[in-house]
């Protein structure tokens, strides 16, 4: 069963279908998607839904864990943060994570971003987690970095987001101690 992860204000815990109209409503907003790799605007109807039920695979094979990002004093459903492409032979995985608007700028991000890398190396115990954002969102390269992450590099005009060519931000750190 995927664990559940606590953090002073937040509980990081499975989505359930009757998050998919939140999910809706959060990640349709414009402003999350385009400061995203990934979530397309308009956000399709039935997406949110679709989107969740897939989650159920990622966990059973290993390969993603999808955690909802919620506000432990009133549970409310804040964004989404999840480890995606761990590979268990390469101790590895991305970061990743967004957070509805209205809830930009209250340290959240930050805070589920911590958890998911300290459940990746206490729980996975992964040499290696990586994450990326557009280079025009610094906030969201700030989060990476609150999490232990660090600058790596930078993908020039690497992803056409919005019909522009986007540079993208790498970070990532390594624990030294599983180095073989």
């Amino acid at each position: 069963m995927q664990p559940v992860l606590d953090t002073p204000r937040l509980l990081l815990r499975p989505f359930v279908p009757a998050d998919a109209p939140d999910v809706q409503r959060l990640a349709g907003d414009a402003r999350v998607a385009e400061t995203t790799l990934a979530i397309p605007h308009p956000y399709p109807d039935g997406a949110a839904g679709a989107w969740i039920a897939s989650h159920a695979a990622g966990w059973a094979d290993g390969s993603e864990i999808s955690w909802a990002i919620v506000r432990r004093e009133d549970g409310a459903l804040l964004g989404a943060a999840a480890l995606m492409g761990i590979n268990a032979r390469h101790a590895s995985a991305e970061l990743g994570y967004w957070v509805g608007h209205e809830h930009w700028g209250l340290g959240y991000a930050s805070e589920a971003a911590r958890a998911l890398a300290a459940f990746a190396d206490g729980q996975l115990g992964l040499s290696r987690v990586v994450g990326r954002c557009l280079a025009r969102n610094p906030a969201s390269a700030r989060v990476l970095e609150k999490a232990g992450l660090r600058a790596e590099g930078r993908l020039v005009r690497h992803l056409y987001v919005g019909g522009v060519f986007e540079d993208v931000l790498l970070f990532g750190w390594v624990r030294p101690s599983r180095l073989g």
